[in-house]
């Protein structure tokens, strides 16, 4: 790579945008083509997508804002041509994103020995649009985290890591299928056999079932992953047995309320009664017990249960459906989702996720949905050149040392401040006093920017106005 940079302030090499994009490394232009995404005449399609990619790191926070300021160099190509080739329903914007993750994957993957344990993230988050009453398949859609419904899209995200690197593979916009919950329906011009005419039929498909159809592309893909690491909404007997059929374990926090069969049982007991009917409990260790059970349509599990560390009372349960493995590496295993959610908030603050066009066709909302994907992929793979020494002076060549993975009591520390930490921060400080929810909002922001601190600082630091001619400097 000779287009590498050098950062003086700590001479550790930055790569750049186009260098990441080259023929050398992922490709950019071949993939453009093998997604249906060219043009016949005008600007290339390859010239305006890099345009596109560079606006949010260019000061511009929305495509206008590129055309408009005058303090940003305004492209070769007119903000109309912009707009037709990210609502042209044609090109395949999804294939376009797993063909690149699956070379950003392969990239990461040479540093790893053959039997690395690698792993799909499966989660959704909620892409509000409170004032877009005429956008093309706007529904209400209940958000679990303020606990009402919402204008706006479920954001489907299934994403691949090691360990240490995080890869978002697929990414679909779900709307609704119950007509009394549509804002606005899809329209039905749409030819069904392109690309933008299989978003709206999987935008309607209910989430489970499209689940196991992504994970088993994903698979086919090539792309190598042995588990598939979901958290309690996603938990159902069906849904994890469809994916040990396709080849993927799964590993799940479970709710509360289910009943399992202790093996040689045939009555189901709560996990209450389960973990009280152990024997063999491991003392003070943060692992309380570990057993093997049965789900009332037959599967055999291992529950692994989890001591709350502020109340030793309570206690998570963490589902695996591969009983090989021991109670540590499940934790350890699970620790990896929690990458999910700096993905999520690092492409909402800083990569233009839900702010970059308000568009009010469903082809435009998903290129650009997929396209703040694709800025994560690059730089994640920035983010792993600069911090992993074995890639110093070329990008992931000639390394096959194993990462190191998230120690054990990491894992444990962080499912604790995940389910344990908020809430005692938020008694502690008496917020449940009148006059008290300031602080309790600011506490709770501290907490959660802890959990997303690994990914996003880094992408925080490269946003700033110094570091962004080294993304951009070709």
């Amino acid at each position: 790579m000779n287009n590498i940079h050098q950062n003086s302030s700590n001479s550790k090499p930055i790569l750049s945008l186009d260098s990441v994009c080259s023929k050398q490394c992922l490709n950019l232009s071949e993939l453009l083509r093998l997604s249906g995404i060219k043009k016949r005449s005008g600007v290339p399609a390859s010239t305006i997508f890099m345009h596109i990619l560079e606006s949010i790191f260019s000061g511009a926070k929305s495509l206008h804002d590129l055309f408009s300021l005058k303090t940003i160099d305004a492209p070769e190509c007119s903000y109309d041509a912009v707009m037709r080739f990210i609502s042209n329903s044609h090109y395949n914007w999804s294939k376009l994103m797993l063909n690149l993750a699956k070379r950003a994957c392969k990239i990461i993957m040479d540093l790893n020995n053959k039997e690395h344990i690698n792993t799909l993230i499966i989660d959704d988050t909620i892409i509000e649009r409170p004032k877009g009453n005429r956008i093309e398949g706007l529904a209400y859609t209940f958000n679990h985290v303020i606990g009402k419904s919402v204008k706006g899209f479920t954001n489907m995200l299934i994403c691949w890591s090691d360990g240490f690197s995080t890869i978002p593979l697929v990414s679909e916009m779900l709307s609704s299928k119950n007509e009394k919950l549509l804002i606005r329906d899809f329209d039905k011009k749409i030819d069904h056999r392109t690309a933008g005419g299989i978003l709206r039929s999987h935008a309607k498909i209910r989430k489970l079932q499209l689940v196991v159809k992504l994970c088993k592309s994903i698979l086919n893909k090539g792309i190598n992953a042995q588990y598939a690491l979901m958290d309690t909404w996603f938990y159902s007997d069906s849904m994890v047995a469809s994916l040990c059929e396709i080849g993927l374990h799964s590993i799940c926090m479970i709710k509360q309320n289910l009943k399992f069969c202790l093996p040689g049982e045939t009555r189901a007991l709560s996990l209450k009664k389960i973990l009280s009917s152990l024997k063999q409990k491991l003392g003070n260790t943060d692992i309380i017990s570990a057993t093997e059970v049965e789900s009332k349509s037959g599967q055999r599990f291992k529950l692994v249960f989890v001591r709350n560390r502020n109340n030793r009372k309570e206690f998570i349960t963490i589902l695996s459906t591969d009983t090989t493995l021991s109670s540590e590496e499940i934790v350890q295993l699970y620790s990896r989702r929690w990458s999910i959610e700096c993905c999520f908030k690092a492409t909402k603050q800083f990569l233009g996720l839900n702010s970059e066009c308000f568009g009010r066709d469903f082809d435009t909302v998903s290129a650009l949905n997929r396209i703040s994907y694709i800025r994560f992929t690059i730089m994640e793979i920035i983010r792993r050149h600069a911090e992993d020494v074995r890639s110093y002076g070329q990008i992931f060549r000639d390394c096959f040392d194993e990462i190191r993975t998230i120690p054990f009591l990491d894992a444990l520390e962080s499912l604790s401040n995940c389910f344990v930490g908020l809430i005692t921060k938020l008694d502690n400080a008496g917020c449940i006093v009148a006059g008290k929810l300031a602080l309790a909002y600011q506490i709770a922001n501290d907490v959660i920017d802890k959990w997303y601190a690994s990914i996003c600082h880094f992408i925080a630091r490269m946003m700033k106005p110094e570091n962004i001619p080294l993304i951009l400097k070709s």
